[in-house]
């Protein structure tokens, strides 16, 4: 019997390809509920960072992490770093001092504002100097003019015009050159006084980050600034330093963001749980209601595996204090050593564990409505069930949701680039150091390269400097909704694998998730009980 033709009438990629499922990510993440979550945490976090810098006493030199980074591959690192560091330190601390006494106060005394007002002083001098430079000229070849012979007041007029434009230039370029100077003063004196620690955290990792989205954009994987060796940075350069050199500090910082990660990240979860499995969107009050009654969960998922890989350590470290005991004590911790080993092999498996299933924790609970062991158990297992399956999964997010911040950003930049040429189209002002207004309230951003970019407030006048800071606040704004998509990408894209993961190995279909139901929504579902009406019955009449 001849074979029947097959007509294929169309393909189902989500069941042929689950993979696919990540590319609902975009269109799911950019959904304004996820958005306004992620900008009130990354502000939430911004001003935890920034409280802390501002009450610590301690603070980095510049360059601390570049020192930390190059020295970490040269022999004897901890004390290379230290002497580096030190050495900037002293060198930093001498000129911070020199410019208090600057100040006329003693160096007890003086504090960075007075550095500031110095500054400030210094540049209103140089620049009333040159005004009264400029004036005393342009009156001097005024009367020179006046007191010409009348039959050469055509020479005189050219010697005054040539005079008075050749002050005006002078004026201008000394202007110029004394709000520059005040400019780099204050440069230097932010430099030397250091930075806060949270502000150079955060400026490393967020260039790396960007790092990485330019490495995905140039297919560049491996190698030196390649994806994996980025990410490997990311991870190690910046909160290996942080909890190495200034541990109480990031101890502190860590609580409060995980706080913060914990209520808003697990509300986005919630959100993109529920979104995903029923195409269905909670507001963001139920989402927050559902985070916060999940505080705990949420806060201790990815503590607990770090609490237990200390207490391990700890336990070994207590047991090589018998190596201390003279001749026996080696003997007993060389016999017991694969004890030792055992509990390596534990809290590499922890460690493990954590780095590759801690973007399933979040989603566990938002999707289960469990608990943080629940948490830790699931992601654990579906890693190690399934690891090559999820690192393609978690490729897969890497190089989409890199393309979609490329995208945004170009939007972004292509927004900018009109908005800056058509507003300042008709600005012929000028700013207070003479420069051109415009671009003195807001270069551009092909001129910043950046959305974030300080403003030099040294070069403006007051009101223009309230223009500024206004420009300042709403391009701040526009790049805290840029990050806000990369926070709600990550934990829609992170939710989407945990449901591919589980359909994988527990089998359970995607649109299984965990749904709340209020006292008044049980209610309403509830059916209403009828109450027949009442009847009498009228027995049969005997025969």
């Amino acid at each position: 019997m001849a074979d029947q033709p097959v007509t294929v009438r169309g393909i189902d990629f989500k069941t042929a390809f689950p993979f696919t499922m990540i590319f609902r990510s975009f269109r799911a993440a950019v959904h304004p509920s996820k958005l306004i979550l992620a900008v009130i945490a990354m502000l939430l976090i911004y001003l935890s960072g920034t409280l802390l810098d501002a009450i610590w006493p301690e603070r980095a030199v510049r360059g601390e992490l570049a020192i930390y980074s190059d020295s970490r591959s040269e022999k004897d690192s901890t004390r290379l770093y230290s002497e580096r560091v030190e050495a900037a330190r002293k060198d930093a601390r001498a000129e911070y001092e020199r410019m208090l006494v600057a100040t006329g106060k003693s160096k007890n005394d003086a504090r960075f504002g007075d550095i500031k007002w110095t500054i400030l002083k210094e540049r209103d001098e140089r620049v009333k100097a040159a005004r009264e430079s400029f004036a005393s000229r342009e009156k001097s070849a005024r009367e020179d003019y006046d007191k010409s012979p009348e039959d050469k007041k055509a020479d005189a007029r050219k010697t005054r015009d040539e005079t008075v434009a050749a002050a005006e230039s002078s004026r201008d370029k000394a202007i110029l050159a004394g709000y520059d100077r005040a400019s780099e003063a204050y440069f230097d004196a932010r430099r030397a006084r250091g930075n806060g620690l949270f502000e150079t955290f955060v400026n490393q990792q967020v260039g790396t980050l960007n790092g990485i989205v330019n490495s995905v954009r140039e297919g560049r994987w491996l190698g030196r600034d390649g994806v994996i060796d980025l990410l490997v940075r990311f991870f190690t350069i910046g909160p290996v330093w942080a909890l190495r050199y200034h541990p109480i500090f990031f101890i502190l910082f860590f609580l409060a963001f995980l706080s913060i990660w914990a209520i808003f990240g697990g509300a986005i979860s919630r959100i993109a749980a529920v979104h995903i499995a029923r195409d269905e969107k909670i507001s963001i009050r139920q989402a927050l209601r559902f985070s916060t009654a999940k505080f705990l969960s949420f806060f201790s998922a990815p503590v607990i595996p770090l609490f237990i890989v200390g207490g391990l350590g700890l336990v070994v470290a207590i047991g090589g204090l018998l190596t201390n005991i003279p001749f026996i004590g080696p003997i007993i911790v060389g016999a017991l050593f694969f004890l030792a080993l055992a509990a390596g092999f534990v809290m590499t498996l922890v460690v493990l564990g954590l780095a590759g299933g801690f973007n399933l924790m979040y989603p566990t609970i938002a999707v289960e409505g469990s608990d943080s062991f629940d948490a830790i158990s699931r992601s654990f297992s579906y890693l190690y069930a399934r690891p090559w399956r999820l690192a393609f999964y978690s490729a897969i997010a890497v190089v989409y949701g890199a393309l979609c911040y490329m995208f945004i950003r170009y939007f972004f930049d292509l927004l900018l680039m009109l908005t800056h040429f058509f507003a300042g189209m008709l600005v012929f002002g000028r700013a207070d150091n003479t420069d051109p207004l415009w671009s003195m309230l807001w270069a551009g951003p092909v001129v910043s390269g950046r959305l974030a970019y300080s403003v030099d407030y040294f070069s403006l006048g007051m009101g223009q400097s309230i223009g500024a800071f206004f420009i300042w606040c709403w391009m701040h704004l526009l790049a805290a909704l840029l990050g806000a998509f990369a926070i709600s990408f990550y934990f829609v894209s992170s939710t989407v694998i945990y449901y591919l993961m589980r359909k994988e190995v527990d089998a359970t279909e995607l649109d299984d998730v965990y749904l709340e139901q209020s006292d008044e929504d049980f209610s309403e579902a509830l059916p209403t009980a009828t109450v027949p009406p009442a009847t009498t019955e009228v027995p049969p009449a005997s025969a």
